[in-house]
């Protein structure tokens, strides 16, 4: 028999699977339900993988049940949660830059040379 939840209710739950637009978990009486990657922070989250694993159980809020009775829940009123948004607030700005560096810099310099012969050509062309 599967128990009864209800909205804004705590629940501990199990990450099943991991997408890129969010975690799938399920509960000890396997009711399924996702948290969806807006709903595992306030602050952006670019990866589910960097604060969620398959495997991993956590205290998840209840938002919505849908008809089917699958659960939509959120960690934001997570305290573990909670600390980790506060932690990314007092960063330095190094550790800023160099989490950035890895998905804007190496962008750039990839790119660098190509828009450097892109702008020749065009420098010629006129």
């Amino acid at each position: 028999m599967t128990k009864k939840y209800r909205k804004n209710q705590f629940v501990k739950v199990k990450v099943t699977g991991i997408q890129p637009y969010g975690a799938f978990v399920r509960t000890p009486d396997n009711q399924e339900g996702l948290i969806h990657i807006s709903e595992v922070m306030n602050d952006y989250v670019h990866d589910v993988n960097q604060y969620l694993t398959k495997g991993q159980t956590v205290k998840a809020k209840i938002i919505s049940i849908g008809p089917s009775g699958k659960l939509n829940l959120t960690l934001k009123e997570n305290e573990y949660f909670k600390n980790e948004e506060k932690k990314k607030d007092r960063r330095s700005i190094i550790e800023q830059i160099k989490e950035s560096e890895e998905y804007g810099f190496e962008t750039l310099r990839q790119k660098m040379p190509q828009w450097i012969q892109e702008a020749k050509m065009r420098m010629y062309d006129k």
